[in-house]
């Protein structure tokens, strides 16, 4: 949700951004950091200037914007009409980026500074090289940011946690009027093709991985299909205000990623609302988020350092407090 602080904060680095221009300030000063709404710590943010400087003896000036859409901000990449530093777009938007050669490599000659990029999970960096392209390697161009699910958060007065554990409660017409769906389009196709194939997953001759990645005529036909049957059930489609309305008990379901879900649920009890979050049991899609520098970065320099320091233990756990996820 974009709260009053942050929607300020965006009218203000707008302004920056053209008073920059009308002053003729050097590009090297600024960094134009594009990122997800209610993403970061804001304090985490407001003290990299000063760490910059303090690593670099140089002067920078953030600009600082945000997207509720991956596709969204790819278009504004792919059309090279914004010069953004570094971004931070999900595992299948870097692969499109990586085929369509829109990164530029991290540069990790940090100086005196130290390289904080090793301490990222094993695991996940594996997990994001099954993106990598002939001869790049997509850890060479993108960092691991957060990870998390998409599932269910529900209202515990209205839905019970088995019925919340099964995508069946989204094609449920008892729900009609009270399911929010997030405007995901990996996030609905995926939902809708794992639904469909529910009994083949509970005979494990199917992985939901297998399913998120058939791109198959067939298969999006099939997709198309669930969620045309779903629609009558839907209030409405959000990028960012589904866990708000949950909040307020103005809906039962809201299909999700699970740091929102986090933040909902902290800010519902509050208030006095009962509400929970479920990965439902036929599966579902496992995301990740990472930096990256796309190709008509004007200082990369900079953008480097950036993802360095949100690298950094301390930070890192700054920002998960702050945001919810992992």
């Amino acid at each position: 949700m974009k709260r009053l602080t942050d929607i300020f904060l965006l009218l203000c680095l707008v302004l920056a951004a053209v008073s920059c221009k009308d002053s003729g300030e050097e590009r090297s000063h600024v960094l134009k950091v594009y990122n997800w709404a209610d993403y970061i710590d804001e304090d985490v943010l407001a003290e990299f200037p000063a760490w910059y400087k303090q690593q670099t003896g140089e002067d920078i000036r953030l600009i600082y914007q945000v997207f509720d859409i991956n596709e969204i901000m790819l278009t504004k990449i792919e059309r090279g009409h914004e010069d953004f530093d570094v971004v931070c777009p999900s595992e299948y938007i870097i692969e499109r980026m990586l085929k369509k050669d829109l990164l530029l490599p991290i540069d990790r000659n940090f100086g005196k500074t130290p390289d904080y990029l090793p301490n990222i999970s094993p695991y996940i960096r594996r997990e994001l090289n099954k993106t990598s392209q002939p001869e790049r390697t997509t850890t060479d161009y993108a960092v691991p940011y957060m990870w998390g699910t998409a599932g269910i958060l529900y209202n515990r007065n209205f839905i019970t946690p088995d019925e919340a554990g099964s995508w069946h409660c989204l094609w449920n017409p008892r729900n009609k009027g009270k399911i929010l769906m997030k405007d995901s389009y990996r996030d609905a196709y995926g939902t809708a093709i794992i639904y469909a194939h529910a009994r083949q997953l509970a005979d494990s001759t199917v992985t939901a991985e297998q399913l998120m990645n058939d791109n198959s005529p067939e298969a999006i036909a099939l997709a198309e299909k669930y969620l045309k049957a779903m629609k009558p059930n839907i209030a409405g489609w959000e990028a960012d205000f589904g866990k708000e309305m949950m909040t307020k008990n103005k809906t039962w379901l809201n299909l999700t990623w699970s740091g929102d879900a986090v933040w909902a649920i902290e800010e519902a009890r509050a208030v006095g609302v009962d509400l929970a979050y479920e990965v439902p049991r036929e599966g579902s899609n496992i995301w990740y988020d990472g930096w990256v520098i796309p190709k008509y970065a004007g200082n990369p320099k900079a953008a480097a350092y950036f993802i360095n320091y949100l690298c950094r233990p301390d930070i890192a756990l700054r920002n998960m407090d702050a945001i919810g996820y992992v």
